[in-house]
């Protein structure tokens, strides 16, 4: 996770007006949600993704998720994923399962991968599929929470909030490295390839050649390189270091 994704787009208009109409309705989270089908639902997908950088907002792969076989017709590369879990039995001025503004795009959560053979067990299910609809604190649209997540050299997320350390740990399973499933390997393997391409380089001011990479990384266009979350997070870390900062 980084802070670029809380930098929501406007939504579909056609999905305002879904939601306009399910609200007047008085529909529930999950009835309007039911409601939005092709073309509009293949559109809000792609406006997810195209303002995450195609990437999974929790885990950061990249999304479709390439995982995903052309026989598993029961599952999609790319679902869109409500923050606030949409309620069956929630009817409020407000509905929740058409707010684009509550809306995620992200990956199949390791439900099945190119390595595994038939379904695999909830304990190897990471994203959205592990989380069900617990309640999270951590919001990939709330920049405050995202401030609290560091990480360890081997590429473990932490954070240094109790309950969302929870969230990555126990209902998204961000540090999952078993059954096809390596994410502390490929963020690792990220954050190795940008030290060795900095330490390749000339002397000089580092601070500002850290500034200058993480620059490059803030500003990436979409698609954005996967598991780039360290590397921004070890580059401001370094920063900080340097320029002093506590």
């Amino acid at each position: 996770m980084e802070d670029d994704f809380n930098k929501k787009t406007p939504a579909p208009s056609e999905l305002d007006e879904l939601k306009r109409k399910a609200e007047e309705q008085g529909l529930s989270d999950k009835e309007a949600y039911d409601a939005l089908s092709n073309p509009l639902k293949a559109q809000v997908r792609e406006s997810l993704m195209s303002e995450q950088g195609h990437l999974c907002a929790y885990c950061m792969r990249r999304i479709p998720d390439e995982r995903i076989l052309e026989e598993d017709t029961d599952q999609s590369d790319v679902y869109i994923e409500h923050w606030q879990a949409i309620s069956a039995a929630r009817k409020t001025g407000e509905n929740k399962g058409l707010d684009y503004n509550n809306m995620l795009a992200v990956c199949s959560g390791n439900e099945k991968a190119l390595e595994a053979t038939g379904k695999r067990k909830k304990r190897y299910f990471t994203c959205d599929k592990k989380r069900g609809n617990a309640s999270l604190k951590i919001n990939p649209l709330d920049v405050s929470t995202l401030e609290t997540i560091y990480y360890l050299s081997d590429g473990t997320i932490k954070s240094t909030d109790e309950e969302i350390e929870k969230d990555i740990d126990i209902k998204l399973n961000l540090n999952c490295s078993t059954e096809a499933v390596t994410l502390p390997q490929n963020r690792k393997a990220v954050l190795d390839a940008i030290q060795a391409d900095l330490i390749n380089q000339d002397g000089g001011d580092w601070c500002q050649k850290y500034k200058d990479q993480l620059d490059i990384w803030e500003n990436e266009n979409d698609p954005k390189v996967p598991y780039i979350g360290i590397a921004i997070w070890w580059l401001k870390d370094q920063i900080r270091h340097l320029s002093g900062e506590k």
